[in-house]
């Protein structure tokens, strides 16, 4: 018994206070308004309106409530700290490595393993890269972890097919990336003694489908068009000609704009490194009606 009692330890402050039922209008605070930016003194404390206003992280609320009914406490702390890393950055990803989560989180190597290992299990989380840096995470929301969509309240960004053997989106290339995204990360070349084994040749592609060949043959047209070449070039040009394509463009209107995009630039009436290609709702490809 005396060594139960050693064991108890109260909340610190909590045992001054003595439990009683709440009187109507005993704290002015719990009566403003929703949004009503007042603080009221209690207990030689000012309770009421508080926003952030910056530097915050924009959450549904079911990253709160749901998440707890099913998560562990560790878990719980670690699901809260990449989302965090992920959605208060504006993404549903995040890079973290282990030494970096065992700092946030206050656990042992071992420990945060098997916790990490929960969040995967439950659907709250899944690893997709790894390398120097830490490993990929995409993150996700309690309702896709429940198999939900997410709703109206969450924005997503537009899904669009990336290129052969795209980089993850953080930017370095692996050892399985092509040239596309060894191109576009030039600055970060792996060691000697490491580069033969990172440039291995890319796995053959199936063979193409007549559309994809066509959204290519499309792709090229606008590099040329354009006066641009490179691998770079090529795939950001074949995303925007797929994107005009998700958006219902057909592909002879694609043409059609690429040859105003040629002609316009054989006048130089457009100057292109100086204006945006292909924003969203465009007619044409240049941003103009074909």
């Amino acid at each position: 018994m005396a060594k139960g009692l050693a064991y108890y330890r109260g909340i610190r402050g909590s045992a001054a206070l003595a439990t009683a039922p709440l009187e109507p209008g005993a704290v002015p605070a719990e009566a403003l308004a929703p949004g009503e930016m007042r603080r009221v003194p209690y207990a030689g404390e000012l309770l009421g309106a508080a926003r952030v206003r910056a530097s915050f992280v924009a959450l549904p609320l079911e990253a709160l409530d749901r998440a707890g009914e099913v998560l562990e406490a560790e878990e719980q702390a670690a699901y809260f700290q990449l989302l965090r890393l992920a959605y208060g950055e504006g993404r549903n990803w995040a890079r973290a490595g282990k030494r970096e989560l065992m700092a946030r989180l206050r656990l042992s190597e071992r420990r945060l393993l098997r916790v990490l290992d929960g969040l995967v299990q439950k659907g709250f989380a899944r690893p997709l890269h790894r390398d120097n840096r830490g490993t990929l995470w995409r993150v996700a929301l309690p309702a896709e972890a429940f198999g939900e969509p997410v709703g109206d309240d969450v924005l997503l960004g537009r899904a669009a097919p990336a290129p052969v053997d795209a980089a993850p989106p953080d930017g370095r290339s692996g050892p399985a990336a092509g040239p596309v995204a060894r191109v576009a990360d030039r600055s970060a070349r792996p060691a000697p003694a490491r580069a033969a084994r990172l440039e291995q040749p890319a796995p053959v592609a199936p063979p193409a489908t007549p559309a994809a060949r066509r959204e290519r043959e499309l792709a090229r047209a606008l590099c040329q068009a354009r006066g641009r070449d490179g691998d770079e070039a090529f795939a950001a040009s074949l995303r925007e000609v797929r994107e005009l394509r998700e958006e219902g463009q057909s592909p002879e209107r694609i043409a059609a704009a690429v040859a105003a995009v040629a002609r316009r630039r054989a006048k130089g009436v457009v100057d292109e490194a100086s204006r945006p290609v292909l924003p969203a709702g465009a007619g044409g490809v240049d941003g103009r009606p074909a």
